[in-house]
């Protein structure tokens, strides 16, 4: 019944639209779940990235992001596609800091889940204090240096150094700094969490000058 109205209230070139979508989007989950049962059935050991962007894996390393190009799909806000205990390694550059507090915490939650024990989780995030420092420090500061963003930043007063790192033209949504990335990450059940310094064969040297580098094991 229900069904019936939505098909008489709809345009015809809508449903239709409707419907392919749901059709390419089912399709396109069905490849993605067999790549990964695939990936986890081969024993081999497991290498995820996280929020990648649009490029295949190198160097052992499987890419996921929920955009086309990456070589999964994986929505951070939902659970990974990934069974327990079935990961070596998750690493993320310049990630986290794009979700709030909560979010943080489930996306934690699910790198620790699907980690096998012993496995590692690698993290860099921009370090908001240097910013901080920089709003009681001004001259001390470049902003050039750590300003590079320049859609997020407008200078008006030094609080704009804390606006550029704190909202980012609205893509941050968390700040962190050594102690509370640290802090975050034994409070959600890792273990010999500590930081380190930056690995040129895993990290970005184009983010080192705002980095802090974490290493965490389930």
């Amino acid at each position: 019944m229900i069904f019936n109205a939505w098909k008489r209230l709809l345009p015809n070139e809508f449903r239709r639209a409707f419907f392919v979508r749901c059709v390419v989007q089912f399709a396109k989950r069905q490849v993605n779940d067999r790549y990964i049962k695939k990936l986890v059935a081969s024993g081999r050991p497991i290498f995820l990235e996280l929020g990648a962007g649009p490029r295949k894996g190198i160097k052992g390393w499987i890419t996921s992001d929920t955009c086309p190009g990456a070589d999964c799909v994986i929505d951070l806000l939902k659970p990974f596609p990934f069974p327990d205990n079935s990961i070596d390694k998750i690493y993320s550059s310049h990630v986290l800091e794009h979700f709030l507090t909560s979010q943080l915490e489930f996306i934690m939650g699910e790198c620790r889940r699907v980690l096998k024990p012993g496995g590692v989780l690698s993290a860099s995030v921009p370090n908001a204090a240097i910013y901080i420092d920089a709003y009681y420090n001004p001259e001390a500061f470049n902003p050039e240096h750590f300003c590079r963003y320049k859609p997020g930043y407008r200078f008006y007063s030094k609080i704009d150094y804390l606006n550029y790192i704190a909202y980012m033209e609205g893509r941050h949504a968390h700040m962190f700094d050594k102690e509370n990335l640290v802090g975050m990450l034994e409070a959600n059940g890792f273990r010999q969490v500590r930081l380190r310094d930056f690995e040129p064969d895993l990290d970005l040297p184009a983010r080192d000058y705002e980095s802090i580098y974490v290493y965490a094991e389930k």
